[in-house]
């Protein structure tokens, strides 16, 4: 039997995370079970089993949660694979030369605060949230951030909506050094937005060549 509409929806709602802008990357010499490539000056080596085909020509890491295994590859996917389950773990890391005119950590000040809802609520993790005024470029999502102006962590993520087949997702950014990291997850993970980050972290330095 084969997959579900339901299944082939969530699928299709994780490969949907995989969509952003095109970036330049420098591919090296093939090494057995890694990519080498290049970013802004800066030389990574990651297993294979982390990087995922985009034909934007971008570099994706597909990482499982907690334990940032690679996940790089949907073969496994069949018709008894609990897809809700294997989405609430799955965290794509995009990498892209640092943008020179807005770092992440201003994005809240420079270009959200103007198309939030003045009024906010709590979230586990220490999060404040904020919906997005209808009308606005990001009607529909609301804002999640570290006080006081989501410096040092934010994540725009779908307004909650039951009926939505897809799954709810989150998008959160940050600088390391030259390079750009963008993280998108599951909302389900976003009170633990700290261990996403570190984790990202953590794989990215340990790519570094």
């Amino acid at each position: 039997m084969g997959l579900s509409w339901r299944r082939i929806a969530l699928l299709a709602g994780v490969a949907a995370l995989a969509a952003a802008a095109p970036i330049v990357v420098r591919v090296g010499a093939p090494t057995p079970g890694f990519a080498v490539v290049s970013i802004a000056d800066q030389r990574f080596k990651v297993a294979s089993a982390y990087v995922r085909p985009r034909d934007d020509g971008a570099l994706e890491l597909v990482a499982d949660f907690p334990g940032f295994e690679p996940a790089g590859g949907f073969a496994d996917v069949n018709a008894a694979t609990d897809l809700d389950n294997r989405f609430a773990h799955v965290v794509f890391i995009a990498l892209r030369p640092a943008d020179p005119a807005l770092d992440p950590a201003e994005r809240m000040a420079r270009l959200y605060e103007r198309f939030l809802d003045e009024n906010s609520w709590s979230h586990p993790g220490g999060l404040i949230a904020r919906a997005f005024v209808d009308g606005s470029p990001f009607e529909g999502d609301e804002l999640y951030y570290v006080a006081p102006e989501g410096r040092e962590f934010a994540a725009r993520c779908r307004r909650p909506d039951p009926s939505r087949k897809t799954p709810n997702t989150c998008i959160a950014e940050f600088r390391l050094g030259a390079i750009d990291v963008e993280l998108r997850f599951a909302a389900a993970l976003l009170s633990q937005w700290s261990a996403l980050e570190q984790g990202a972290r953590r794989l990215i330095e340990a790519a570094k060549q």
